[in-house]
């Protein structure tokens, strides 16, 4: 961990995994090559090559609140799909980045009868934690207007938002075929605490990386 949060320019480097199931959590050492790229505190992104079991190392990199890391596979159309990851490189100079595989993505579609993953859209894979504490949180309704459709992760598989979904205890959704970011590189997600026995509560909005035949993870921190 590197505690000075200040901006400039830092390293960071790590290990590449591919996810190997729909809790997107379990992970193996992903065997094949990749490039690295994150944004550059030059403003020009910065690259690295990934060759396992040798670590990447990115140099230049910009130091800032969330940096959309992308792991590229080299292999072109296999099972390892582009992936973006949300780091914050105000933090941490280690990380391990991940790939996600289009056989999980394509169960969890198959799963809920919806869409089929399309190339032309981008996926998001998001986890909604507690900013305070960091725990994963459980009953949150969250939108994002330009998917196809949002699948909960729920404690008999998973489900398909009719408009009434919630989080579980993993605090996991799945936002199926969505519209490629707009000129600002991101769309928009929009959280809200469901009703119990209170009124339903504003939670917050954010902002995803989204691009073309491209998956996104990340956690999002929630402020209720």
């Amino acid at each position: 961990m590197n505690p000075d949060s200040d901006a400039g320019t830092g390293t960071l480097q790590g290990n590449v995994l591919l996810l190997t199931d729909d809790s997107f959590v379990h992970a193996t050492l992903y065997e094949d090559g990749a490039t690295v790229t994150a944004d550059g505190a030059s403003g020009s992104p910065v690259k690295a090559t990934w060759s396992a079991p040798d670590p990447f190392v990115l140099d230049g990199v910009a130091r800032v609140a969330t940096n959309w890391v992308s792991v590229k596979p080299d292999l072109v159309g296999g099972n390892a799909l582009l992936t973006y990851q949300a780091v914050q490189t105000t933090q941490v100079t280690n990380v391990d980045l991940a790939l996600i595989s289009a056989a999980t993505l394509d169960g969890i579609f198959t799963a809920v009868s919806t869409a089929p993953r399309s190339p032309s859209f981008g996926q998001v894979v998001l986890f909604f934690r507690s900013a305070g504490t960091g725990a994963a949180l459980s009953g949150l309704h969250v939108e994002m207007a330009s998917a196809t459709g949002s699948v909960y992760a729920s404690a008999s598989g998973w489900v398909l938002d009719d408009g009434t979904a919630s989080t579980n205890q993993s605090g996991l959704v799945v936002f199926g075929n969505v519209d490629p970011a707009n000129s600002s590189g991101t769309q928009q997600v929009v959280v809200t605490r469901v009703a119990t026995t209170t009124a339903a509560a504003p939670a917050g909005q954010f902002a995803v990386k989204v691009v073309q035949g491209a998956v996104t993870i990340a956690s999002v921190a929630v402020q209720l």
